[in-house]
């Protein structure tokens, strides 16, 4: 199934804008998330919404955040989409979940921020079409 979902956060520019209407693919549970998707998600912090981010920790990764630079298990992950950002900090993300950031890094309420970090992939509702 495929419907618009309109972004309603500066979050993630510049790849989306305040007010875009992008095309979104329902993902039914046995459809895979990869690192970099942009996904539909049930908001974790106000129910009944939808936030657009993208998918940047896979379960059982570290994702460790230094200063600007993401990396996983180790390994410096490029990111030519995201803003610098000052941010420090690492997660272990558990089985079955995501870690999701937001491309405007110091502007984006995202997994950084929420109270609980990890995504849940039952929490996953659609995957952005490419723009």
């Amino acid at each position: 199934m495929w419907w618009l979902t309109r972004v309603r956060s500066h979050s993630m520019a510049p790849t989306l804008t305040d007010g875009q209407l992008v095309l979104t693919r329902s993902l039914r549970p046995a459809h895979a998330v990869g690192r970099g998707d942009l996904v539909v998600l049930d908001s974790p912090v106000e129910p009944n919404q939808h936030l657009v981010k993208r998918v940047v920790g896979l379960p059982g990764e570290k994702v460790t955040f230094d200063a600007g630079q993401v990396s996983i298990d180790g390994r410096p992950l490029p990111e030519p989409y995201a803003s610098p950002s000052v941010f420090r900090g690492e997660y272990d993300v558990p089985p079955g979940h995501f870690l999701v950031l937001g491309d405007n890094r110091d502007l984006s309420s995202d997994s950084r921020s929420w109270s609980h970090p990890y995504t849940p992939r039952a929490a996953i509702r659609g995957r952005l079409l490419r723009h």
